[in-house]
């Protein structure tokens, strides 16, 4: 339904945007957002089976082998570890089973590992599961989660929903911390936050996209369109706002008096009915003006 607000001689008309701008294709965004879901498609284009695929791949871009071999030494994923078999005189990696509650011998490498490091660092990362992989890849990028809620309509953020049954993880949104460090001069814990801030602000557009809080307006003067402009999103009240800024001085204040029309009137109609109301006005006020000119005689 439109918002309808009237100023003589303006009349402006806030309306839904019925073919809004999908920001994660139009717009020149900080991040880059991943999502997984078997029936729709959403965020990013992206070629990413899974979350594991698609971990292994930033920690490719981004960790050094010999870092992702260190990671595992160190006893830094359960379920996985890295050691030396002095009688054999080779590296072996090796996974816990949970259900069989034992380990298992994955891959081995004849010592020494310098020269090897890279076939070693595939191995281990075939290996680990995409929580693990995402610990190790935010070395180097920053990383939002975002999550779904499918009821009577899609709604994002990144911070969950109580409603367990419909909702889930969806996905993340990612900046790496090149991209931080060329917008904001360096890689600090205060510039990750910025950043993060900035990932969060994308998934809020694309969820005011999802949800349909889209919207343009229509500025008429004396029932004669003088302006119009779309690809307003968010709040409501954010939206006025917005609005505001693109009115002529004169009748800037007319956002605030909208009114919602919940009758299926026209545009056409509805600029023929506030004209109406005008001219009767204008024809009450003549009508006063001579009674009082009569009665003054």
């Amino acid at each position: 339904m439109p918002m309808v607000a009237t100023k003589r001689p303006y009349t402006l008309f806030v309306v839904p945007d019925d073919e809004p701008i999908n920001p994660r294709e139009e717009w020149d965004n900080f991040g880059t957002m991943v999502c997984f879901h078997k029936r729709y498609t959403l965020g990013d284009e992206h070629h990413y089976d899974g979350a594991e695929e698609f971990f292994q791949k930033l920690v490719q871009d981004s960790i050094l082998d010999q870092d992702v071999i260190s990671y595992v030494k160190n006893g830094n994923v359960d379920g996985l570890k890295l050691e030396y078999n002095k009688s054999a005189h080779e590296w072996e990696l090796n996974s816990y089973s949970d259900f069989f509650k034992k380990w298992y011998t994955e891959y081995t490498l004849s010592a020494p590992l310098k020269g090897s490091e890279t076939e070693l660092s595939e191995a281990i990362l075939e290996q680990m599961q995409w929580q693990d992989l995402k610990t190790l890849s935010e070395k180097a990028y920053c990383i939002r989660p975002v999550y779904m809620y499918d009821h009577s309509g899609l709604t994002v953020n990144t911070t969950g929903f109580s409603c367990s049954w419909d909702s889930g993880l969806l996905g993340w949104i990612y900046a790496p911390h090149d991209k931080i460090k060329e917008e904001f001069g360096e890689v600090t814990p205060e510039t990750i936050k910025k950043a993060e801030k900035l990932l969060d602000g994308e998934v809020k557009d694309y969820d005011y996209y999802l949800t349909g809080q889209c919207y343009g307006f229509k500025l008429y003067e004396n029932a004669e369109e003088v302006d119009s402009c779309w690809g307003f999103m968010g709040d409501f009240r954010d939206v006025q706002a917005s609005i505001k800024e693109h009115l002529p001085d004169e009748c800037k204040d007319i956002v605030e008096i909208l009114q919602e029309r919940w009758d299926n009137a026209s545009e056409e109609d509805i600029l023929e009915e506030i004209q109406e109301h005008e001219d009767k006005d204008e024809l009450d006020c003549g009508l006063e003006d001579e009674l009082t000119d009569e009665m003054e005689m």
